[in-house]
């Protein structure tokens, strides 16, 4: 997706680019003496302040936030944001020659490997079936345990940003209340996402299971030493975890969900882009951010 939650970019850099080519012409004479100067100065836009920008124009310093807003971009923080989206995508990649602590180059090409591993797996059967439950189902439930709890609540929340009726559960303080309803598969489809590391919590299996049981459908996201998830899952992605850190390597797995928020999203593009305006649109009213 081309915006997301960093800053509230409703354009990309290319598509400002673009603008201000088209609308130079038409342009107030202050206004397209700075869109020039832009146009001529992009790699070195990113050092530049509004006040700044202006002083090098020879304008008020009012007109570079008037023509930002005239072309989409909610002033100066927002250019930022799409110059550091821009570049941080696509600009060079470090030389991974480069210097690493010794202790860690070995770390670096597992966990390298693991993100080559995530990506391959996109293509899996899995893979694919959790991505059309994620998209098809009505309701999504995420949960994780111990170390892993944030990770999950995360995805629950970016996944509710891409598509409704997205729950953080909670087995432990909302005691499972959200399925004392009995589940009509005629009425509403429901699904499960798991996310658990080894030592596994002693709840993670049952819980699949009940949900299971209760006609749900059910995904786990887990490492790679997980025994149980094939036999209960409707799809058993892994995340490579042994990278020979302190503690296991929690990489693959935040790259798995977010990977699983964008399938969700590219399914109905246009819908999950309104949903992510609409939320733009609600956090600033509340001064979220």
């Amino acid at each position: 997706m081309r915006s997301g939650f960093a800053s509230y970019p409703q354009v990309n850099f290319e598509d400002l680019i673009q603008q201000i080519e088209t609308s130079l012409p038409s342009l107030p004479r202050q206004e397209a003496k700075l869109a020039q100067f832009m146009l001529l100065n992009l790699n070195t836009l990113g050092l530049e302040t509004g006040k700044s920008l202006a002083e090098k124009v020879g304008v008020p310093e009012v007109t570079v936030g008037r023509l930002l807003r005239r072309l989409g971009c909610n002033g100066m923080k927002e250019l930022k944001e799409l110059l550091r989206q821009r570049y941080s995508v696509a600009g060079e990649m470090p030389d991974p020659r480069g210097d690493v602590r010794p202790a860690w180059e070995k770390t670096m090409e597992a966990e390298t490997a693991i993100v080559a591993a995530i990506f391959h797996q996109t293509t899996s059967p899995d893979w694919v079936r959790a991505a059309k439950m994620l998209t098809e189902t009505d309701r999504v439930f995420v949960t994780g345990f111990q170390s892993v709890r944030g990770l999950a609540e995360d995805f629950a929340r970016r996944l509710s940003l891409a598509r409704p009726s997205v729950q953080y559960l909670s087995p432990h303080d909302g005691m499972l209340g959200e399925w004392l309803v009995p589940n009509d598969p005629a009425s509403e489809s429901s699904c499960l996402v798991l996310v658990d590391v080894v030592p596994y919590a002693a709840e993670s299996e049952s819980l699949a299971k009940l949900a299971k049981k209760q006609g749900r459908s059910c995904i786990v996201l887990s490492d790679e030493y997980c025994h149980w998830s094939r036999d209960v899952a409707d799809s058993a992605l892994y995340a490579p975890s042994n990278t020979g850190l302190f503690l296991e390597s929690t990489v693959g797995l935040n790259l798995a969900l977010s990977l699983l928020v964008d399938s969700v999203a590219e399914s109905d593009p246009e819908n999950s882009q309104a949903r992510l305006v609409q939320w733009k649109k609600t956090s600033r009213r509340m001064r979220l951010f």
